[in-house]
């Protein structure tokens, strides 16, 4: 499964023709622009997901299931709309968008897949390997098989040999929890931000430590160490949100702690070296360069920030989620400072979030 690579980065062409990094924040899908997607730490959501679950002392796994398959059958149809024509009336064509679906697994690093057998809208299965997180991306194939076949599926896993193997079936409905579990898209507002770019493929040039080893389905930010993955942003926003209705808004500070848990790990690795501010420790360049990197992952554009008497203030457009970002906001005061802060956050409009931290 070879990956047509940028020959100055590396980046995958595939993926530079597909993604669009815009001057506000977002990385959006070329053929759906108002669909966002992350560039983000592989274990993001596993971590954050394991935390909420252990403070909370509740499986918040079904959530996660059914928001993932939702968002995955949007992307789908986003991408294969054009296509139904062909995959309903041309032999050949709906295994043909499978092998892509299998493809674009390996190339987006969520795992390796495999098709082993496919009933064509019936029973199939597939060999997967090193998967991000085994619970979404099962929602992944579920939600884009559902968009493919426009029929609810189940599915199971399997052992065989030494393989994983999950296998896909039609289902007669979906839980009644899927129906709840949707998203609207709000504009975004435009932006100035600009980003050096690739002369070979125009992706900006901060990702050329990125690496695809796509036999594996993974990808690896070789500078870190650390394995990324592109995904959605809609998924945890739709779960917090379900979170919130089922469990009382009592949940959020909840959520702000497990980003802010997972996010000083991640800090610490990418702008500390590991450790702690040393002797000669630039505190606004820490600021800035962890902000900056916000908008090159689509998380949101930091388009103002300041500290005036240990008051951290921050204004975000387009953010991926204020809850998010107000933990990972949290950890990086507290690195900067060496104090754990409180964190408030207003909203002027649907599409800008001001942050203000103190300790």
């Amino acid at each position: 499964m070879r990956i047509k690579k940028c020959k100055v980065c590396g980046f995958p062409y595939w993926l530079a023709r597909s993604l669009r990094w815009t001057g506000n924040g977002t990385i959006t899908i070329k053929r759906r622009p108002d669909f966002r997607t992350l560039l983000i730490e592989a274990d993001y959501l596993s971590e954050i997901f394991d935390r909420i679950e252990e403070a909370l002392g509740v499986s918040i796994h079904h959530i996660v299931f059914e928001a993932q398959r939702n968002a995955a059958k949007d992307v789908i149809e986003g991408n294969i709309g054009w296509a139904r024509f062909a995959i309903r009336h041309i032999p050949g064509m709906r295994r043909l968008i499978i092998t892509y679906f299998n493809r674009m697994a390996s190339w987006s690093g969520q795992g390796y897949a495999e098709t082993v057998s496919d009933g064509g809208k019936g029973t199939g299965a597939a060999i997967i390997r090193n998967p991000f997180n085994r619970d979404i991306m099962a929602a992944v194939i579920v939600g884009a098989l559902e968009s493919l076949d426009e029929m609810p599926y189940g599915f199971r896993w399997e052992k065989r040999g030494g393989d994983d193997v999950i296998v896909v079936e039609p289902s007669e409905k979906r839980p009644e929890i899927s129906q709840r579990l949707t998203f609207t898209i709000p504009p975004a507002k435009p932006g100035s931000r600009r980003y050096q770019a690739c002369p070979g493929c125009g992706v900006p040039v901060l990702l050329n430590s990125m690496e695809w080893r796509e036999d594996e389905g993974i990808i690896m930010d070789t500078r870190r160490g650390v394995r990324m993955v592109i995904l959605e942003i809609y998924t945890t926003s739709v779960v917090l949100r379900e979170l919130a209705r089922e469990l009382g808004e009592d949940v959020y500070p909840v959520i702000v702690d497990a980003q802010r848990q997972f996010s000083l790990t991640h800090i610490r690795g990418e702008f500390l070296s590991g450790g702690e501010p040393g002797e000669g420790f630039d505190k606004d360049a820490f600021y800035r360069d962890v902000l900056d990197s916000l908008a090159l992952r689509g998380q949101g554009n930091p388009v103002f920030w300041s500290m005036e008497d240990g008051r951290f203030t921050v204004s975000v457009e387009n953010p991926h989620n204020e809850y998010i970002l107000a933990g990972h906001l949290s950890a990086l005061y507290e690195l900067a400072e060496g104090r754990r802060p409180e964190v408030t956050w207003e909203s002027p409009d649907p599409a800008s979030v001001t942050f203000t931290l103190s300790a």
